[in-house]
Parts: C-alpha cells; sequence; structure tokens
C-alpha cells in the first residue's frame, strides 16, 4: 500500500514522546544510581578512615557492599528496562506469585476532571482453562480499560491481546511494558480510540512449560493456541464490553511474544485482523522444539516459510519494530516476512528503534506505535 503522508505507528510528536519517557520513577533512573553510587563512595572513604584510625569499621564496610548490590541492581533495571517504576514492581511480584494481585489500580498522574477521569483502571483477573488444555492454574492475565469505560455502558470498544517473552509473566506488559501509561498517554493526546489491552500469560506445563511459543504441545505439555482461542477470547468478550470480531482485535508480542503474535494472527485471521511483533524471529525456535514432536510440526509454524503462501481472507495489518542494535536473525525474518506480507497488498509498516538492544526498554519503547498503529486499524481510520 502506498501512502501520501506518514502511516499511523510511524511517527509520534516531541511533546508525546516526553510524556511517554515520564512514566518512571527512582527505580528506573539513573538519578537514583548516581546517587547510590555517591553515597558508597562516601560510605567507603569513612569505612577506610576509621580502619587506619583502628577503629571498628565491619559495619561500614558490610553497608558499602549492600550499597554496591544495590546500585548494580539499580543500574541493570534501567538499562534492561524490567521495572520502570514502583507500580510496574508490584505488578510484577504479583505475577511471580510472590505478592497477591493488588486491587484495580488508577493508572495515570493525571486528576480527575469534571469530564470524568484521564486514566485507564487495570485489574488482574483468573481465566480458568479446562482441564484438557493443561494450563497453569495460577497464571494471571491483566486487563486495562479505558477512561469512561462502565460495564453497563453501551459503547463497545477494541481489543488488543499482547503476549510476553522468555521467560515471562502475563504482567510484563503492564510493568515492564508500561502499557497502561502507554495509553493513557496516547488517549490523552487523541492518538488511540479507547481499546482494552489485555496482557495474556502463556507459560504453561510439562515440555516447553516456559516457552510455549503460543503452541499446542504434542509432547505432552500444554494447549496454548486451544486456550488462546476457544477460552480466553471467548471469556473476554462475555465479561467485558469488546467488538468481538476480527476487525475489532489485534495480537501483538515481543520475543516469543512476537512470534506468537504472528503465527496466531496469520494462521487465525478469524480472530485477529491486526498483528504487532516487535524484534522476534519468524519461527518458534527452540521453544517449538520442547513443544512439537516432529520436524514438520515446527515446520507447519514457520511464518518465514508460509507467510507467503498463507490463506488470507480479508486484509491483515502487520506493525513490525526491530531492535537497531539487533543485526541478526530478528531483523532478517521481520523484514523477509513484512516483504511478503507487502507483496500480498497488506498494510505494513517496519520502524527501527536506533541504537536499542533486545530488552524490555526497547519494547517499552515501541509499543506506543504499534498501539497507535493497531488502533488505526481497529477504529477504521487507517
Amino acid at each position: 500500500m502506498v501512502r501520501a503522508v506518514d502511516p499511523p505507528g510511524s511517527t509520534l510528536p516531541p511533546h508525546v514522546l516526553r510524556q511517554l519517557a515520564g512514566g518512571g520513577d527512582w527505580i528506573g533512573s539513573w538519578w537514583t544510581v548516581v546517587v547510590a553510587l555517591a553515597l558508597v563512595v562516601l560510605v567507603v572513604l569513612w569505612a577506610v578512615r576509621r580502619r587506619r584510625a583502628d577503629r571498628w569499621s565491619w559495619p561500614l564496610w558490610a553497608v558499602a557492599g549492600l550499597g554496591a548490590a544495590f546500585t548494580v541492581g539499580i543500574a541493570t533495571n534501567v538499562v534492561v528496562g524490567y521495572v520502570p517504576d514502583v507500580t510496574a514492581a508490584r505488578v510484577a511480584l504479583s505475577s511471580w506469585g510472590v505478592v497477591s494481585p493488588p486491587a484495580p489500580l488508577e493508572h495515570g498522574t493525571a486528576e480527575a476532571t469534571s469530564g470524568g477521569p484521564r486514566s485507564g483502571r487495570v485489574e488482574a483477573v483468573h481465566v480458568p482453562a479446562p482441564s484438557a488444555d493443561r494450563m497453569p492454574e495460577a497464571s494471571l492475565t491483566w486487563i486495562y480499560t479505558p477512561p469512561g469505560y462502565t460495564t453497563t455502558g453501551s459503547t463497545r470498544y477494541p481489543v488488543v491481546y499482547l503476549v510476553h517473552g522468555s521467560p515471562g509473566t502475563g504482567g510484563d506488559w503492564f510493568a515492564a511494558g508500561n502499557v497502561p501509561h502507554a495509553m493513557d498517554v496516547l488517549l490523552e493526546n487523541r492518538l488511540v480510540e479507547p481499546m482494552i489491552v489485555v496482557g495474556l500469560d502463556v507459560n504453561g506445563t510439562g515440555p516447553g512449560a516456559e516457552d510455549t511459543e503460543c503452541l499446542d504441545s504434542t509432547t505432552g505439555g500444554s494447549q496454548v493456541e486451544t486456550y488462546l482461542s476457544e477460552t480466553v477470547i471467548p471469556w473476554v468478550d462475555a465479561r467485558y464490553r469488546t467488538l468481538d470480531d476480527w476487525e475489532h482485535r489485534a495480537i501483538g508480542g515481543f520475543s516469543s511474544g512476537g512470534f506468537c503474535a504472528l503465527d496466531q494472527g496469520l494462521r487465525h485471521p478469524e480472530l485477529y485482523g491486526t498483528i504487532l511483533a516487535l524484534d522476534t524471529t519468524g519461527d518458534p525456535g527452540t521453544g517449538g522444539q520442547a513443544m512439537l514432536a516432529t520436524q514438520a510440526q515446527w515446520d507447519q509454524h514457520d511464518v518465514t516459510t508460509y507467510a507467503a503462501s498463507v490463506p488470507l481472507p480479508h486484509p491483515v495489518a502487520l506493525f513490525a519494530d526491530i531492535a537497531g542494535a539487533n543485526h541478526g536473525q530478528n531483523r532478517k525474518d521481520l523484514t523477509s516476512i513484512a516483504a511478503d506480507l507487502r507483496a500480498r497488498g497488506q498494510d505494513v509498516v517496519v520502524r527501527v528503534e536506533p541504537g536499542m538492544d533486545h530488552t524490555w526498554s526497547f519494547a517499552r519503547q515501541a509499543i506506543p506505535y504499534g498501539l497507535v498503529f493497531a488502533s488505526a486499524h481497529l477504529s477504521g481510520k487507517s
């Protein structure tokens, strides 16, 4: 498709980028690292002076050691981007089962106005799975509903399903990805229409449990594809005010979750009309080898092989984003798949995030563009 203007999802205004970058706090800030490092240096100098004076100095060395560990931990988190703020830490801990899920959270920092809240609502829910799917019993699905959403209203909303990487949990997009903040900012700036966003947990049981690739296992593990298509989507549609057709449903993901989005989106056009694939390969990899018993089964899920020929009964829109520092298989596969779909007349946008590595910092930077792209297609404004 040829456009005379920038397609949705290709650019964002500078003031919006500044707002998006403001979603973190001390736990994800280099300033915390600088201050902590300075304090560690001061404690070390104090300990050295006390030691020279033959004074009891080991408690200071212990404090310095703990401070150094804290500094390294915060610095690592800033680089990887897994926990951008305290709210994200709470979401992550509850996703891991360390603490109980929080009560519904009101995200965003804007104050309520006479027109109603300007921030969406997040809740963690358990979607029960049939025993035949062999899914974990304790998994949580995270759901964002936009400002103004009510269970009794008449308005219905498009849905974006997001899949975590491996290892990961259903809360990753709501913690590391900071999707609630991104949605609030994009809605405030009228860059997206109100949408429901669902953070899926695609971990399973048995072989390949932590890297299911959203597949139905033939080696004794979970039936993840069946769980998503036959349990989760109907469950969400029955309990939330959704627009329950492929034209108003998107699936996206990062890393192995990006493969899930590609494979599920292209093989289930009856469910999804838009795909968001962030820095992923086009095949099921080693996770697929654990989930599938034969090479022939694995080959059936190799998107790089079937993208040029898979039946497309209706248009499918693809947003692909690549970490700029990645010059390996992810870039090659996404570029190839994008070219195959574009050659078939599909609407495709490919972005590269300059200098970014394959981390949640990249995914958090990329997902707002993907949400804008998805909204344009789910609302019919593309």
